[in-house]
């Protein structure tokens, strides 16, 4: 990897040779943690040395040789040059005759590994140091921070002015990503995470697969209990190599360093003590030699590593029969000593065995009180725990529940499915409340006729008590939502007010929050806006912790909140709900809320933010395994999309089919779907499939103003395109009766208006409306419309002959575009479309740019949880987008394309 990050102490570096240069001495500290480029940078400041004239002389310490007098010094000052015997004296004045007798213009004495030198080494350099030959000299040490030698530091810290001191700290972000140039946006991302800024740790971790980044990366920011079992093969490897120093070690303190490793953060000198079976004393030994080394601290009585890559490393040195009686002994050291619940468990899942019912009781325990907080990590507890218990327990059919709502809240879905069908034959309360869940797992799939059947049927039975009703009809509101059954929907939500105590604030939030959806849907707008601000009022006073459970109820707030204008408070809920995801992991909630976070970035001008969220929508809605939800994330997409790349590139990588197959299931947002596809044909011209997508559901026509609106504005680009001016200013019309009440939308209606006027050539009508557009989209807060509105308004003064008015519209518009990112259209206002310009996505070009690397499309969709029929799609529409018919043919295009 380059030397970046670095530019300081290389400047430096510049100044310790011209010093040398202008005849005096000077010496040159260089100290960092391993792996922070010690030597790297002794590598720089020879080669800089040696380029201006300077006669170079390096030793190097090792740790196999500290019982080697005069070790460093065995290159510069060989015993044969000296004579036997090669007493200190002989050496001290050899050394100093080798560097006092070098040719101008000086030299330089280049000292690594410093740490690991023998005493009369350091005595030696000491000396030189404290009083050099009288020429143009050089001395640089490098060493680790942790292992500083003393007197060499503190004869250095004497020479005041002629000592230059370069600590190395982790790299900056920005030097990261520079170093990861060129790497897949989340795969840096991760390197980024789990690296820390250690170079060396950098190099290391560019080798592994993204999901081995994954599990390192949560290991780097400490969440919870992780270790490195999942290494494997040359994974572990990788890894080993970074710790190979450990396997110098005298064989005690090997052992202690192994045991941390597996102990992990919670690692105290006596449970060390315990699994390792040393003495206290020889524990506290091996921790100082190891803390000395630079490879653990210490905080208190526990010992930490350093850094979680080399505590992987370590890890990654071990045996796994080993490890399993190392967990062993740490569950049962952990559990007499009442140690936290999640940890007790970490340790039990890795050592459990069939039929131990304390292992068992254990894992339940843990995975039904970590069940909301920590749902991927409570069903593997759970799932633990069931394959260990016999299947006449009694509880199991208690923990397969618990089992199958951890999956469910941590996104995997279909397993979660599988588990609640084992359960219809269960007891009836356990069978109720599966069935209950049930409903929620078959809504996050797309089943909203088959969750509304059961939650009528459940609600028809009876028996149910207040707050368990008020439950059911809140789920019932939300599959309605989905259905865009306005009426239903606001049914339930006031029904369930009814029912629901005030404390009850979550279930409270989320009946007012669909209470003002349902009105919005149904045309109410003045209703919704009161709703919502109640809504949010009530979610607001809920604390992280109560609501992590139903963090799901902030994507239909989010969506009212943005459809309604208010922008400001969706930002602050999906900032809160990202929060709470980054705490739970991986989450069945993640899809949709990353998909109200693409629509909130399109509406606000944020274009390639939205472009990134709506990627990750797709890929967590993969991950949960849920067609609903990627259809739902591809419409998200579609506008930013467009903007961004424009309607070629868009419909490259859609398929255009209006079926069933590709649009999702939910009625409300098969409208968006068809809606924003349409205005993407509409845009490349194909105005007759643009009018065809937006042809309503007369079995059911929508009364949502967003909807409404939006459909008919499109439909009115569409008649006008395609020469229709009555069908154009009728869909106006219906566009501007729809606005009421909703600034976004009005503006929305004018800029259809005046597009349509603009077509029929009446150019003032279309000023006016563009003119009244932009104004509208301005207070609104959306500017990429506000710059199309002003593209319009500049084109009909033009054809007006105002050539100043036009010129200063256009010069907005051109300003919105830029500031946006919205690529396309800046070069439909420059008059140079970009229809057969080649522009990938950053979902292709991340599955291009691996594919390119030789890995095969399942080791592609390991690495990006993608399915490998997805990875399979892209390539295709990639192979046809670059006009390619191979791998190696979209190889040499990309690097065309850079």
């Amino acid at each position: 990897m380059s030397l970046v990050g670095r530019d300081t102490q290389l400047a430096r570096l510049d100044d310790a040779v011209a010093a040398v240069l202008d005849g005096r001495f000077v010496a040159v500290e260089v100290c960092g943690e391993a792996g922070m480029g010690k030597t790297r940078m002794l590598a720089e400041l020879e080669r800089r040395a040696a380029r201006a004239g300077l006669l170079v002389r390096a030793g190097h310490a090792t740790q196999f040789e500290q019982e080697v007098p005069f070790g460093v010094y065995a290159d510069l000052v060989p015993a044969g040059e000296l004579g036997e015997p090669a007493t200190r004296s002989r050496v001290h004045d050899g050394a100093r005759r080798i560097l006092a007798e070098a040719a101008a213009p000086g030299t330089a004495l280049l000292l690594d590994d410093v740490h690991w030198a023998d005493p009369a080494s350091l005595e030696l350099t000491e000396q030189l140091i404290r009083r050099p030959p009288r020429v143009p000299l050089l001395i640089a040490i490098a060493f680790r921070g942790t292992a500083a030698p003393a007197r060499l530091v503190g004869a250095i810290d004497r020479l005041g002015a002629a000592a230059i001191v370069l600590d190395l700290p982790p790299l900056a972000p920005d030097d990261v990503q520079r170093l990861l140039t060129g790497v897949p946006r989340r795969r840096r991302t991760l390197i980024l995470r789990a690296g820390l800024g250690n170079p060396l740790y950098l190099a290391a971790l560019s080798r592994l697969p993204d999901r081995t980044l994954d599990d390192l990366a949560a290991l780097a920011e400490r969440h919870g209990p992780a270790d490195a079992d999942w290494l494997a093969g040359s994974q572990r490897r990788i890894l080993a190599g970074l710790a190979a120093e450990i396997t110098a070690l005298a064989a005690p303190v090997q052992r202690v360093a192994h045991v941390a490793a597996v102990v992990g953060d919670h690692a105290t000198i006596d449970l060390i003590a315990a699994v390792a079976d040393l003495p206290v004393a020889a524990v506290v030994a091996a921790i100082d030699e190891l803390d000395r080394l630079g490879f653990v601290r210490t905080d208190g009585a526990r010992v930490l590593y350093r850094h979680p890559l080399i505590r992987a490393a370590a890890h990654a040195l071990t045996g796994s029969a080993w490890r399993f009686q190392a967990h062993a002994r740490t569950a049962e050291f952990l559990r007499t000593r009442r140690a936290p619940l999640p940890v007790v468990a970490y340790h039990t899942e890795q050592s459990a065995q069939y039929g131990d019912e304390a292992a068992a009781a254990t894992l339940v325990e843990a995975g039904v009180a970590f069940a909301y907080e920590a749902p991927a990590q409570a069903a593997r507890w759970l799932g633990t725990a069931l394959r260990i218990m016999p299947d006449s327990d009694e509880q199991r059919a208690t923990v397969e529940l618990w089992h199958a709502r951890a999956l469910g809240r941590g996104g995997q879905l279909e397993r979660s499915r599988e588990v609640l069908q084992r359960l219809r034959h269960a007891p009836a309360p356990i069978r109720a409340q599966a069935e209950a869940f049930g409903v929620a797992v078959a809504r996050q799939l797309g089943g909203f006729a088959e969750a509304a059947a059961t939650l009528n049927a459940r609600l028809a039975r009876g028996d149910l008590d207040p707050f368990g009703e008020a439950k059911l009809r809140v789920e019932l509101a939300a599959v309605d939502a989905f259905r865009e059954d306005p009426a239903s929907t606001v049914c339930h939500a006031q029904r369930a007010l009814a029912l629901l105590d005030p404390d009850r604030r979550v279930h409270v939030g989320a009946a007012r929050t669909l209470l003002a959806l349902g009105s919005l849907y149904a045309g109410d707008t003045a209703a919704a806006r009161r709703h919502i601000v109640d809504a949010a009022g009530t979610i607001d006073a809920v604390s992280d912790a109560d609501l992590r459970p139903y963090v799901e109820v902030v994507s239909p707030l989010a969506l009212t909140e943005i459809q309604l204008g208010h922008f400001a408070d969706a930002t602050r809920h999906l900032d809160r709900a990202r929060r709470i995801l980054d705490v739970l992991g991986p989450s069945s909630a993640s899809p949709y809320l990353l998909c109200m976070e693409a629509l909130l970035h399109t509406r606000t001008g944020r274009l390639a933010r939205a472009m990134d969220s709506a990627e990750d929508a797709l890929a967590a809605a993969d991950r949960v395994g849920s067609p609903e939800m990627r259809a739902m994330a591809t419409a998200a997409r579609f506008r930013s999309h467009l903007w961004i790349a424009g309607p070629a590139a868009v419909l490259a990588v859609t398929a255009d089919s209006t079926g069933d197959t590709e649009l999702p299931r939910s009625r409300a947002w098969r409208r968006t779907y068809r809606n924003e596809l349409a205005l993407v044909h509409a845009a490349a011209g194909h105005a007759r499939t643009g009018l065809d997508l937006l042809a309503e559901d007369e079995a059911r026509p929508s009364a949502h103003p967003p909807t409404v609106v939006a459909r008919a504005a499109i439909a009115a680009l569409a008649h006008a395109e395609s020469g229709d001016f009555a069908g154009a200013a009728d869909a106006a019309g219906r566009a501007l009766d729809a606005a009421t009440g909703l600034p976004y939308e009005h503006a929305l209606a004018r800029l259809s208006e005046g597009f349509a006027a603009f077509r029929q050539r009446r150019v003032e009508r279309a000023v006016a409306a563009a003119d009244a557009a932009a104004g509208g989209f301005a207070a609104a807060g959306t500017p990429v419309e506000e710059a199309l509105a002003h593209h319009l308004a500049g084109a009909a003064y033009r054809a007006a002959g105002q050539a100043h008015q036009a010129g200063q519209a256009l010069a907005r518009a051109a300003a919105g575009y830029r500031d946006h990112g919205a690529t396309w259209l800046s070069s439909m206002l420059a008059g140079t479309p970009v229809a057969g310009k080649v522009s990938l996505t950053p979902r292709e070009r991340e599955i291009a740019e691996l594919a390119t690397t030789g890995l095969s499309n399942k080791e592609i969709a390991d690495r990006l949880y993608l399915s490998r029929r997805t990875v399979e799609s892209h390539l295709n529409r990639i192979f046809a987008k670059l006009d390619v018919r191979s791998r190696t043919a979209m190889a040499h295009r990309l690097t065309d394309l850079r």
